[in-house]
């Protein structure tokens, strides 16, 4: 009788994807409270605050599918698309909530192509865990 990925202990792609996304959030946050701290020691101009938020974008997708991607493995690419998505879903939801309660405003092309761009090239760069026939070659 075989043994099902549960049993396993392999990861289910929600599971790694959530991961990614915590993870994700959290470089995000890390990100934006350093800049926010340059900005308001005055180190840093307030017109970069958009360049700012795009980066933090970019590192913080980047970050979570590396995470996704090393749990999942097989299909890293899609565990980064997967957290980029999440991580533009909760941005819009976050959009929708806030005071002026506009879906879409000038920075989200941006937010959504740096978000994606990082996503993209962490589940490129993500080590990949090496599969059994692998092992038992070399």
């Amino acid at each position: 009788m075989q043994k099902s990925d549960v049993q396993k202990g392999k990861r289910g792609f929600a599971s790694c994807s959530v991961r990614g996304v915590i993870s994700g959030l959290a470089v995000i946050f890390v990100f934006l409270a350093v800049f926010a701290a340059l900005v308001s020691s005055g180190r840093a101009p307030e017109s970069a605050m958009g360049m700012m938020t795009w980066i933090s974008a970019f590192f913080g997708a980047a970050a979570g599918s590396v995470v996704a991607a090393k749990t999942f493995g097989s299909r890293a690419l899609m565990a980064g698309v997967a957290v980029s998505t999440a991580l533009f879903m909760l941005t819009i939801l976050g959009a929708a909530f806030s005071e002026e309660a506009g879906l879409t405003g000038p920075m989200t092309p941006g937010l959504l192509l740096a978000l994606f761009a990082g996503g993209v090239l962490g589940s490129f760069i993500s080590p990949r865990r090496k599969t059994q026939k692998s092992r038992k070659r070399g």
